[in-house]
């Protein structure tokens, strides 16, 4: 065997034995080696390196065999040997935050996406980055990289945003200008196809391999997990179901809430819901205020949100047919607001699609995109720590 082949395999090998202690930590090497199908002596090995390394810990002897002997040492991932952080640039706000290698936020921050000047998002968060690493008071050898998320059609290759309405961006070269200013390796996707990647890593979608992750907040995306891969498409541009069309006669006459929006968006996201409402009420409101106001049986607010809430639900079927998807999983400001129409989606999609998967709610918070951006850079960066 060439020099070259055995480097190969043995780094292959530790990746295999890391990813072994992650998912089934704690846990001994007699079993990581029954687990990997690596021999014992190779396991031995390649322990004591990641051991010396920093990657993984010894914990507490286990009880004996029962042939007696020497009693097992458990070992667990070191979930503090690296860190990354993970941004969210929406339409509204960035929040930017700082995890562990479990997906673990230990701080972060955000800011509105409109505060800083002439559109200078990056330097921007460049502050924020320093202030949180300081917090934490991490050295900056620890940070592994960061993952970006954004709501545009993006070329990850080569770290492109080929389009972002809601931030003006077109052809936005972000990982080269984010990297122009950290030091350390970017990767960015669109902020759904991200989302998608945290629900199966540590979200609602863990163990699932075929995954509808439904972003519904200022737009309307989709990320997609088709035999537990993510599904970008031809032109990176798979998933975006805000431009599905839901009621073809209002359809030929709509006008899109923002410049570059699709018909769906334009009439079930969070800025029409607002908009919308607001030209009834007289007052700015946002698609929480009217969700809140129907919610308390206000009649016109009521009226709002079942209609865009039908064409959530229509959509859904949609998916549900084209996919075949065994979860569909609800995230974004105005899904965490659906209340008692979530209910009513899921009566929808039973009685039209032709297969019936699970709806559920996302199983995060406000720390959503930041989840999703550290699993984007887990994803697409070339080291020891994969998920």
């Amino acid at each position: 065997m060439k020099k070259a082949d055995a480097a190969y395999i043995k780094k292959i090998n530790r990746k295999i034995v890391l990813d072994c202690i992650r998912e089934n930590g704690p846990v001994s090497r007699s079993q990581i080696s029954n687990l990997a199908s690596i021999s014992k002596p190779t396991v031995s090995c390649l322990v004591d390196g990641l051991l010396k390394e920093g990657w993984i810990l010894e914990g507490e002897a286990g009880g004996s065999s029962i042939h007696g002997g020497r009693k097992p040492i458990y070992l667990r991932i070191n979930e503090t040997a690296a860190y990354i952080i993970g941004v969210d640039i929406g339409g509204t706000k960035v929040a930017s935050g700082i995890t562990d290698l479990s997906g673990k936020v230990l701080t972060w921050r955000w800011f509105k996406t409109s505060e800083p000047q002439n559109g200078q998002i990056l330097n921007r968060l460049q502050h924020d980055v320093s202030s949180m690493i300081a917090e934490l008071k991490i050295p900056e050898d620890k940070i592994m990289g960061m993952g970006i998320g954004n709501p545009g059609i993006t070329d990850v290759e080569k770290g492109i945003v080929k389009e972002a309405p809601t931030l003006g961006w077109v052809n936005y070269p972000v990982k080269a200008a984010a990297e122009a200013i950290f030091d350390f390796p970017v990767f960015v996707d669109n902020d759904v196809n991200a989302g998608v990647l945290g629900e199966q890593w540590i979200g609602a979608g863990r163990g699932k391999r075929n995954i509808i992750y439904l972003a519904i907040g200022t737009g309307i995306g989709s990320g997609i997990i088709l035999n537990g891969e993510l599904y970008r498409g031809t032109n990176c541009g798979a998933g975006e179901i805000g431009y599905m069309v839901t009621d073809k006669k209002d359809a030929e006459h709509f006008n899109p809430i923002f410049k570059g929006f699709g018909y769906l968006e334009s009439v079930a996201g969070g800025s029409f819901i607002g908009k919308k409402a607001g030209s009834i009420f007289s007052k700015d409101l946002t698609g929480k205020d009217v969700f809140q106001l129907a919610g308390k049986g206000e009649r016109a607010a009521r009226r709002i949100v079942d209609q865009a809430t039908e064409h959530l639900a229509f959509a859904i079927v949609n998916v549900a047919a084209l996919f075949d998807p065994e979860l569909v999983i609800l995230g974004g400001g105005v899904a965490q607001s659906l209340g008692e129409w979530i209910e009513r989606i899921r009566e929808t999609v039973k009685k039209y699609a032709p297969n019936h998967p699970e709806i559920n709610m996302t199983s995060f918070g406000e720390e959503a995109g930041i989840i999703g951006a550290v699993s984007l850079f887990l994803k697409e960066h070339d080291s020891i720590i994969t998920f």
